[in-house]
C-alpha cells in the first residue's frame, strides 16, 4: 500500500477556520494517516473535532491548558494502530497493514517542547524506544530544534550549542533524515525561518521504504509551520532491491580501502562482490567508523588535559597529532550531516 501521511502543527484546532483549512488538506493529499500537534484543546471538545475531521479511529495525548497535544488519527479499514507508549512529546504507536502482507511498522508522532531543558526528555524518550526497536520506525512532526546552522535563516547570531542534543541522539540510535521536497523552512517568525519540522527513520526503514518522501506543503492557515506531507511505498509495490547508503565519510578513515578491498575479493562476480562490501560495510561503519561524536568529545578531553598539564617537546608534540585528530573527525561529521540532511554538497 502506498500510504500516505499528513502531519501538521495547527497551532490550535479549536478555531473556526481549522476544519476547513484541514478539509482542504485532506481533499488535496488525501492522507491515510493524519498527525495534528499542538491542537491547543482536550477532552470532550478535542473529541467533537477529531469526529468531524472525517477518520473513525484515533490516538490522543491530551493538551496540557492551551500547550501541546498530539493526535493520530486513521481509518480502521485501512490500518491496525497500536498504541506502544505517550509522552508529552511523544505518542508511539505500531502500525499492521492487513492489505500489504500483514506488514508491521512503527510511528513515532513528535512534538518537541519549545524549552530546551523539556526537550532533553524527549531525546531521551527517543534512545529509550530505539533500544527495542527491531521494526522500521519513522518519527515524525515538529521537533523543535535544528541539526545544522545551515537549518537556520536570521534572528540572532547562531549559537552551536542550540544542536548540539539533537545531533547527539541522531548520532547515538543511527536515525537518518528523510529530507524533504519545497522549501527549505518550516517555520517563521518576523525576520527567522527554521527547519523544526522534518522526518527521521531508522535503517530498518530505509531498507523497506526506500522510496520515502517528505514535502514541505504551503500554509493555508495562521500557522507559523508548515504542514509535512509524507508518501511511502514498501518493496511489494516497486519491486526494487533493499537499500545500501554508502556513506561519503567512509573515504576518510584510515581503515576503509582495507575492508573494501577484503569484502570486495569475496565475490566470484561483480554482483557478489557488490553484496559482499554492502554488507561489511555496514557492519564496518556499526564498529568501527561509528560514534563520531563521542570520538570528538574524547579527543576535546584530552587536548584540555595536554593544554593544562604544559610540557615539553614531548607533549607539544602529542597535542599536535591529537589535534590533527580533532580536525579529521570535524572533517567526518561535516559530510555526515550534510549527507543526511541530504544537501546538495
Amino acid at each position: 500500500m502506498d500510504c500516505k501521511i499528513l502531519a501538521w502543527n495547527c497551532r490550535g484546532a479549536g478555531s473556526r477556520n481549522f476544519l476547513p483549512v484541514f478539509r482542504e488538506y485532506r481533499r488535496k493529499f488525501r492522507p491515510h494517516i493524519v498527525i495534528i500537534v499542538e491542537p491547543r484543546i482536550s477532552g470532550d471538545r478535542a473529541l467533537d473535532v477529531i469526529r468531524d475531521m472525517g477518520y473513525d479511529s484515533s490516538h490522543v495525548v491530551d493538551a496540557h491548558g492551551f500547550s501541546g497535544g498530539i493526535w493520530v488519527l486513521w481509518n480502521a479499514c485501512d490500518f491496525v494502530i497500536t498504541r506502544m507508549n505517550s509522552h508529552p512529546q511523544c505518542l508511539h504507536v505500531q502500525v499492521h497493514d492487513p492489505i500489504s502482507n500483514g506488514q508491521n511498522w512503527c510511528l513515532s508522532a513528535i512534538y518537541g517542547s519549545p524549552a530546551e531543558v523539556q526537550r532533553r526528555d524527549l531525546w531521551e524518550e527517543i534512545r529509550r524506544i530505539n533500544e527495542d526497536m527491531a521494526l522500521p520506525w519513522m518519527l515524525v512532526r515538529d521537533f523543535n530544534a535544528i541539526i545544522s546552522p545551515s537549518e537556520n535563516l536570521g534572528g540572532a547570531p547562531f549559537d552551536s550549542s542550540r544542536i548540539r542534543d539533537f545531533q547527539d541522539v541522531v548520532q547515538d540510535t543511527g536515525l537518518n533524515d528523510l529530507g524533504f521536497n519545497g522549501p527549505a523552512y518550516t517555520w517563521f517568525r518576523i525576520g527567522l525561518r527554521e527547519r523544526l519540522d522534518r522526518g527521521m527513520a531508522n535503517n530498518g526503514w530505509l531498507e523497506e521504504f526506500p522510496e520515502t518522501t517528505v514535502r514541505h506543503v504551503p500554509r493555508m492557515k495562521k500557522s507559523d509551520h508548515r504542514p509535512l506531507f509524507v508518501s511511502m511505498r514498501n518493496e511489494a509495490s516497486t519491486g526494487g532491491a533493499k537499500s545500501f547508503r554508502f556513506l561519503a565519510a567512509w573515504l576518510t578513515h584510515e581503515g576503509f580501502r582495507a575492508m573494501a578491498d577484503a569484502a570486495w575479493a569475496k565475490g566470484s562476480s561483480f554482483t557478489d562482490s557488490a553484496a559482499a562490501f554492502a554488507w561489511d560495510a555496514t557492519n564496518w561503519n556499526r564498529r568501527v567508523f561509528g560514534h563520531i561524536l563521542r570520538k570528538k568529545e574524547d579527543l576535546l578531553r584530552r587536548i584540555e588535559r595536554l593544554e593544562n598539564a604544559g610540557g615539553g617537546d614531548g607533549a607539544n608534540e602529542q597535542l599536535a597529532q591529537v589535534q590533527e585528530e580533532l580536525e579529521m573527525i570535524l572533517f567526518q561529521e561535516e559530510l555526515l550531516w550534510y549527507q543526511k540532511s541530504r544537501l546538495d554538497w
